[in-house]
């Protein structure tokens, strides 16, 4: 969400600003809701739903309705397509592998569209640090890093310190880390969401006085 498109000309405006501002605030250190290294904006990595194991996929073909399936996306990462056989799906978007099958396809029907449906998905994601529920979060859909701090009940307001929130992604056998800082964008100088992966471990620090 941009904060700054709330803005309007006037004193209004100021108003505005900071009744979203208090919102927030207070929402990141008391709320508590149900769902389940370099420096960078909260805007970066841009949101991309990223296909993982155990999501269930409903695959269509419109010009060609009899090869219609629900699919779960093995551990391994695979799906059983009809005819073309065992395809990687882990790790592609929808879109990605809306193309990949239309290719395998494409000698095998008249039509080659295919749409790919994501039915259900399970995202884990860790919190540590000063938060008032830390420990795992589970959730339905992809969270940014500001609505799993929600979810874990918010801030420490006491001791959580937003100015320099960590994520660390496991790549492969290596760990990438990311440094936010959550209290700009909460201020509306900066905007956009960054978006967790499944397994990604955020790390709200200790405030220093």
């Amino acid at each position: 969400m941009n904060y700054r498109s709330l803005l309007v000309p006037g004193e209004l405006a100021l108003k505005r600003l900071s009744l979203v501002r208090i919102f927030l605030i207070s929402a990141l250190c008391v709320a508590s809701i149900s769902f389940s290294s370099a420096q960078v904006d909260e805007g970066e990595p841009l949101e991309k739903f990223i296909l993982q194991a155990e999501d269930q996929l409903r695959i269509t073909f419109p010009g060609a309705p009899e090869l219609d399936a629900d699919i779960q996306v093995r551990r391994d990462g695979v799906i059983s397509v009809p005819i073309v056989g065992e395809v990687v799906a882990a790790g592609k978007t929808p879109s990605e592998l809306e193309s990949f099958l239309a290719d395998k396809f494409e000698n095998q029907l008249v039509s080659n569209e295919v749409m790919v449906t994501v039915v259900e998905s399970h995202f884990t994601y860790y919190l540590e640090g000063e938060v008032m529920s830390p420990g795992i979060i589970r959730s339905f859909r992809q969270l940014s890093v500001l609505e799993a701090i929600i979810a874990a009940g918010g801030i420490n307001k006491v001791t959580g310190k937003m100015k320099s929130v960590v994520v660390i992604r496991r790549q492969g056998d290596k760990y990438q880390h990311f440094e936010l800082d959550l209290a700009a964008v909460i201020d509306g100088k900066k905007d956009g969401a960054f978006v967790l992966e499944s397994y990604d471990i955020v790390s709200i620090p200790q405030r220093v006085w």
